[in-house]
């Protein structure tokens, strides 16, 4: 089987499961908010038209997860993938792998029928109405595929309670964000879209709180059982260190200077703080996907310098591509023009 840097081939399949989950069920978690919003808001507001396209934008993330992570399952019912978050390693044995994989089977076929369902022609996903039943149908088959990643019998009550929350909260937390950052790309020069919008960030970034503070209590179950210190755990812990920093300016500082700048009508200066927006966005990202992936990598042989060299590459790649997202996708700026 392939393998470099001691990254085995399961490994990265593994990773991209979850990611595929993770992305498909925050898409449709935030999809389902948004569109309730959306119904709440007088026929005649700019509002609803605005949170009514947000919510029905994020199905392409639900279709691109989705299908991301059906493809990943099928490769790993004959492969050996092991899960664990944050540096924390509770390596799971082929057997038990194999075993929820298998006992997965029927999720994923109701997840692929449920897809199909939505891309046919007069789909769940041509009316509001059909799309927050198709999200929530979603919702719950990626709730469930996430958290169910090993065979939980024979385990004791800590472990059984550990790994279901150990994969939920990828939903809350690297789908979440991801699933921001491409709310936060869509609506890029867009003032009008962006007054409507981004009151919502806060809100949004406290249930990635929620997320993290699920994953470290579950830990603490299992602690110090699964903690191997190595470089990818101080890494990881590191990584977390600065989440939360860049969360509390992302979802604090800079969203009330470009909505203030917003309100205003200073443009050109609100559009100076979305650049650091830009920047602790691809921070938040990149540090997500870090920690997420990272964890698959029980048997990693890099040094800590070179992960976080690795790291800021994958931020300034995350930079130049919100950069050039911004020049190609102009979507949200026609509705500068509804009044």
């Amino acid at each position: 089987m392939f393998e470099i840097f001691g990254i085995e081939f399961y490994q990265i399949i593994s990773f991209l499961r979850q990611l595929g989950l993770a992305l498909a069920g925050a898409a449709s978690l935030w999809g389902i908010v948004f569109l309730y919003i959306a119904e709440k808001k007088e026929r005649t507001e700019i509002g609803k038209i605005i949170t009514s396209w947000v919510g029905m934008r994020l199905r392409w993330l639900v279709f691109g997860g989705s299908i991301l992570a059906i493809f990943s399952w099928m490769i790993l019912l004959s492969l050996t993938p092991s899960l664990a978050h944050e540096g924390v390693t509770l390596i799971t044995d082929f057997d038990e792998i194999l075993a929820a994989a298998y006992a997965m089977t029927p999720i994923y076929i109701l997840l692929a029928i449920v897809l199909l369902a939505g891309i046919s022609r007069r789909g769940l996903s041509d009316n509001k109405k059909g799309m927050t039943w198709f999200y929530g149908a979603v919702l719950i088959l990626t709730s469930i595929a996430i958290s169910y990643y090993t065979d939980l019998r024979g385990l004791s009550l800590d472990a059984k309670i550990f790994h279901p929350f150990h994969g939920f909260h990828s939903i809350f937390t690297l789908g979440t964000v991801l699933t921001l950052d491409f709310i936060f790309l869509s609506t890029k020069n867009a003032p009008l879209v962006q007054k409507h919008v981004f009151p919502y960030f806060p809100q949004i970034s406290k249930v990635i709180w929620v997320g993290l503070s699920l994953d470290l209590l579950s830990t603490l179950l299992i602690y110090p059982e699964a903690i191997i210190l190595s470089s990818r755990f101080f890494f990881a812990q590191a990584v977390v260190g600065i989440l939360i920093i860049n969360g509390i300016l992302l979802s604090g500082v800079l969203t009330r200077r470009i909505l203030k700048h917003i309100e205003q009508g200073e443009f050109e200066t609100s559009r100076k703080w979305e650049f650091f927006a830009t920047i602790a966005g691809a921070v938040s990202v990149t540090s997500w996907v870090s920690i997420t992936f990272v964890d698959f990598l029980h048997g990693v042989e890099l040094s800590l310098p070179i992960l976080f060299s690795i790291y800021i590459a994958v931020i300034i790649f995350g930079i130049i591509s919100h950069t050039i997202w911004n020049k190609l996708d102009t979507t949200s700026e026609r509705m500068v023009h509804i009044k």
